[in-house]
């Protein structure tokens, strides 16, 4: 199967990568620009990040970074797993 989720995240695109390259640090995975491949036992998820901005909050310039991620291979329950695995990592304290 194929699934593609995309989320925008508060953080720049090098804090977003950071925190991303942690939590699949278990993972083998190769990184080209802003580009992430895990290949898993002829599964493939691609994740693209691109820098969209900021978004003004009052006084606040808050950066955007835009994330796609793309499962080929997957069953609904592994993607599920991992997001959920990478949504306890990259959330910030007090959120």
């Amino acid at each position: 199967m194929s699934f593609q989720i995309h989320h925008d995240m508060q953080g720049s695109l090098h804090e977003i990568l950071r925190a991303l390259l942690e939590a699949i640090s278990h993972l083998n995975f190769e990184l080209h620009g802003d580009t992430v491949t895990v290949r898993d036992h002829g599964k493939r998820l691609t994740i693209d990040l691109h820098y969209e901005g900021e978004r003004h909050l009052g006084l606040w310039n808050l950066p955007m970074t835009g994330v796609t991620y793309e499962f080929i291979g997957y069953t609904e329950e592994e993607k599920d797993a991992f997001m959920k695995h990478l949504q306890l990592h990259m959330q910030r304290c007090g959120q």
